[in-house]
């Protein structure tokens, strides 16, 4: 018996539902084949966009390796990492600048030995990784004629239900018939900021986002930008609109290409909560700090999302009053808030992970002290600033882009505009009720193959994480979501990808026996 699965999207939610799904399979002597179907717009084949090509080799994970990928798999990731680590940073070095060679400078006496738990590694490292343990289980299952594997470079335009079975149709409308079908597309698409006639000149460059085409192509084009302006003399100034992790190493990695001491460059960065990722512990504020709010729950016997919601953001208020950062207080306020979990209902559980785990998430940002460094000398060069406001504009004008956004002056909410040269959009993705989503995701929906939850961010799945019958969903699109006795309310984070993706599998493995 054969069976066809086609997997869309071939990042690592694909890798971590294939890992254990091919394991367990080999170990099954039934007698039945798999064909199966990986399909993928980009090469980044099992590495995804953050840990492939279109990320470029010399961004740094934003977790230390700890924090990234959980046991076993960090130990067997650790011990790859002793056996490949003089290939992997001489490309590290070659594919960055003075931060990639002081980054190898720092920690090789630390990596040297072994010790890995803490370091923020450089995301290609991953990726290498990743694709060579998926390849292995193919080739294995391949040489004794149980898998049979065909890879599609090509955008899909669609997916429709012929009877049992799904027709999925590519940008070339060449057509795949497939029993089964695992949706692992990744985040939903960047937001777009500017009307169509937004144009680049010698004044102005924008990037409508940092990985689309790849961050390589993109520093590619700020680098023809800056030379151009350089030779004119002419100072540029920079905004990166968002202060997440995209934003952050786009400060950081055009700083390592284009240093400061070579290049006029200014920057300032627009966010609402108006502060940056924290990388610095502070280990006795740390032993002080109680989340004085959140522990006043504990006794309540049934509580509803909102009120613990309400609670941890008082207790990040508190925090913040106190000047004790992201990088504290993280721990305290996660593990405070997840001891109450429990006592929600399964309807309140979906709301906290529709509706609040992310915006508490959004005031816990952290990132590496490597990254970090980069802020802070830019800042202490009076050469970085941070904007509090909201996006609302960007047009063209004759000093390059002018960017509006509504911020507060003093006690009153205004509206200010400001000329940039660059402007780098991270400001994140739409979410699946915007005007801007994609064809594709706009036909799953309207043909009823899947169904947004509340979070707006995600799709509705059963007990089988099928958004319909024989349409499993993986990875980021899962958000909003109870799988087993966990809630998700987002799922960028590997460690989660990795848990949630091993029980796919066990669903995926059980449905075809």
């Amino acid at each position: 018996m054969s069976i066809k699965i086609a997997f869309i999207g071939a990042g690592i939610a694909t890798s971590y539902t294939l890992i254990p799904f091919l394991d367990n399979f080999e170990k099954e002597k039934n007698g039945t084949t798999i064909e199966l179907t990986i399909i993928d717009k980009s090469t980044d084949f099992f590495k995804g966009m953050p840990y492939g090509d279109r990320s470029g080799k010399s961004v740094l994970l934003i977790q230390d390796l700890k924090n990234f990928i959980t046991e076993p798999h960090r130990t067997h990731f650790k011990n790859w990492l002793d056996h490949n680590i003089n290939e992997l940073t001489k490309q590290f070095i070659e594919s960055g600048g003075d931060y990639a060679a002081k980054w190898v400078e720092i920690n090789k006496p630390r990596y040297s030995e072994g010790h890995w738990d803490d370091l923020y590694i450089p995301r290609f490292f991953f990726g290498k990784y990743i694709k060579q343990e998926v390849a292995s289980r193919i080739k294995r299952l391949s040489n004794i004629n149980r898998l049979h594997v065909t890879y599609i470079q090509k955008e899909v335009l669609s997916v429709s239900k012929k009877r049992t079975d799904f027709k999925i149709t590519l940008e070339d409308d060449s057509e795949i018939i497939s029993e089964k079908v695992i949706l692992a597309i990744g985040s939903l698409p960047y937001k777009k900021l500017h009307k169509p006639n937004l144009e680049d000149n010698h004044a102005s460059l924008y990037i409508k986002e940092p990985y689309g085409l790849g961050m390589e192509q993109n520093m590619e084009k700020i680098a023809s930008f800056l030379h151009a302006r350089k030779e004119l003399g002419l100072p540029t100034k920079i905004a990166v609109l968002g202060a997440n992790a995209s934003g952050l190493e786009m400060i950081y990695k055009i700083c390592d290409k284009f240093p400061l001491t070579e290049y006029d460059t200014t920057f300032k960065t627009l966010s609402s909560h108006g502060i940056m990722p924290d990388g610095f512990f502070d280990e006795e504020k740390a032993k002080k700090f109680k989340a004085v709010h959140l522990q006043a729950l504990e006794n309540e016997p049934l509580l509803m999302a909102n009120q613990i919601a309400e609670a941890a953001h008082k207790d990040i208020d508190e925090a913040e009053k106190l000047n004790i950062g992201a990088a504290t207080t993280v721990r305290i306020i996660s593990k405070g808030f997840g001891s109450l979990l429990p006592k929600l209902s399964h309807d309140e559980l979906l709301n906290f992970a529709c509706f609040h785990g992310n915006q508490i998430g959004r005031r816990q940002r952290c990132a590496g002290q490597h990254y970090l460094s980069v802020v802070d000398e830019l800042s202490s060069l009076k050469r970085f600033n941070h904007i509090k406001g909201r996006f609302k504009d960007l047009t063209n004008d004759e000093n390059g882009l002018s960017l509006l956004y509504t911020g507060k002056n003093l006690t009153e909410t205004e509206d200010f505009s400001e000329s940039f040269n660059i402007v780098i959009n991270c400001l994140g993705s739409v979410d699946l009720s915007s005007e801007d989503l994609s064809p594709f995701l706009k036909n799953l929906i309207s043909d009823g193959l899947c169904e947004p939850n509340p979070s707006k961010i995600g799709f509705k799945i059963d007990e089988n994480m099928q958004a319909s019958e024989n349409l499993y969903l993986a990875g980021p699109l899962l958000a909003g979501n109870q799988i087993n006795d966990k809630i998700f309310w987002h799922l960028e984070h590997c460690a989660r990808i990795i848990w949630s993706s091993s029980v796919l599998s066990q669903k995926i493995l059980k449905n075809i026996n």
